[in-house]
């Protein structure tokens, strides 16, 4: 299974648009031409550890913008809408990633609104194998080579 920020985006907005009518969903920051009330998923931060028995560990932070037009009167109310229809239902979400599919869970869910968004924060941990031909460095080298004295 692929597991990239673009296929969950995808995953994502296929899975809400049900539950957010009306909303254009966009894989990244779209500045100009974007129809509101619209949605877009930023990566914030990824981390890789190692755990027992050779399997990684990703956590990817996630967060997804809802914007709205500003100058609707009711803007905190439709916010504040959103993300409650967000809280009942991103404890899980399906994702396909090509051929196969899953059911990923998220973590640390939050969400704040700013004067000009909504901002609905929250992490995925996936177990990933990284491809083959990795191989980490055995030992670093550090570029300093002796000089013999004359």
């Amino acid at each position: 299974m692929t597991f990239t920020i673009q296929t969950i985006a995808r995953s994502l907005a296929d899975y809400l648009a049900p539950h957010l009518p009306g909303v254009s969903f966009y894989e990244d920051p779209n500045q100009q031409g974007s129809e509101m009330p619209c949605a877009f998923l930023q990566q914030r931060f990824s981390y890789l550890t190692l755990r027992t028995g050779g399997r990684w560990l990703r956590r990817i932070g996630l967060d997804l913008t809802y914007l709205e037009d500003c100058n609707l009167p009711n803007l905190q109310q439709r916010y504040q809408s959103a993300a409650e229809a967000l809280d009942l239902v991103l404890e899980t979400f399906p994702y396909s990633g090509g051929t196969s599919s899953t059911l990923l869970r998220t973590y640390d869910r939050e969400w704040r609104i700013d004067a000009d968004a909504l901002h609905y924060k929250f992490e995925l941990r996936a177990f990933v194998s990284l491809p083959e031909a990795f191989a980490p460095m055995e030992r670093l080298t550090t570029g300093i080579t002796e000089r013999s004295e004359l």
